[in-house]
């Protein structure tokens, strides 16, 4: 069995000590509402916020780091804007229910104090949303098989459009719910005189067959359910180009209106 070298052993003390510390710094940050509030009304005489330019900087600093803390859980950042309103959202929400319980459970005459308790619990909190976020895209509920994210390419079981059945095809993933994600299929088939397929280069997932490739673009997504895929890993990352035609492209099927949140919701869990 191989020793771990002291210089190992640094290496992850410092690489502890450095998570600590940002890890402290965003639950200070999450915090910072409540503790700035709570110390300048312990001066004397009593401090208070005053105008516009005070207060946006004191709560909208929650906001930024929820936010950076948000774009940091996922393992991609090519997937759709509302599931990062979303994260972020979770983060600012149970940060603060963890903030305001922390200032309750340890008060303490001591600032000091009073601020380390609430800073800890934010920080804990927005931790703990960034290890279960992993744990959920890395196979958590699913087998131990990781879960697709947008932007990525897989190889999976893709169902027929007019008909019963499903063929393997690689295909690119456009949005992930709750049991299924939603794909458009690649094909080697020469599709340079239609328009409803745009060239995809091979840059970063077909390493192997020297084939030119198309995705399918005039028609929506597939729906591919998780078990339907026949790898637990992507083949790779959809290249950069492609995917921005992809996403500009708008290709998710919208109802005539404005769909209503339950419509959201259930089209999530499938």
């Amino acid at each position: 069995m191989a020793r771990r070298t002291d210089t190992s052993c640094l290496a992850v003390a410092v690489k502890g000590y450095l998570l600590l510390m940002m890890w402290s710094f965003v639950g200070s940050t999450l915090a910072l509402p409540v503790t700035v509030v709570d110390l300048m009304a312990s001066q004397d005489p009593p401090l208070h916020l005053r105008g516009f330019g005070q207060h946006a900087v004191v709560y909208s600093a929650p906001v930024v780091a929820a936010a950076g803390v948000a774009a940091y859980m996922s393992r991609t950042r090519r997937g759709p804007w509302r599931d990062f309103l979303v994260r972020t959202a979770v983060v600012l929400v149970l940060s603060q229910v963890a903030v305001l319980w922390a200032g309750a459970r340890f008060d303490s005459p001591d600032w000091n104090s009073r601020v380390l308790a609430p800073g800890a619990a934010a920080g804990l909190t927005a931790f703990l949303c960034r290890r279960a976020m992993r744990w959920w895209e890395n196979g958590g509920l699913n087998d131990g098989r990781r879960r697709p994210a947008a932007g990525e390419i897989w190889h999976a079981l893709v169902p027929f459009r007019e008909s019963e059945g499903e063929l393997p095809h690689y295909c690119v993933v456009m949005r992930a719910g709750f049991r299924h994600v939603e794909v458009l299929q690649i094909t080697s088939q020469d599709k340079d005189s239609r328009d409803d397929h745009i060239r995809i280069s091979n840059d970063g997932w077909d390493f192997n067959s020297g084939k030119d490739h198309w995705v399918e673009t005039g028609l929506p997504p597939r729906r591919v359910p998780y078990e339907k895929f026949t790898k637990t890993r992507p083949q790779g990352p959809c290249p950069k180009q492609a995917w921005r035609r992809l996403r500009a492209s708008r290709l998710t099927p919208v109802a005539s209106g404005s769909p209503t949140l339950w419509t959201r919701i259930t089209q999530y869990l499938g």
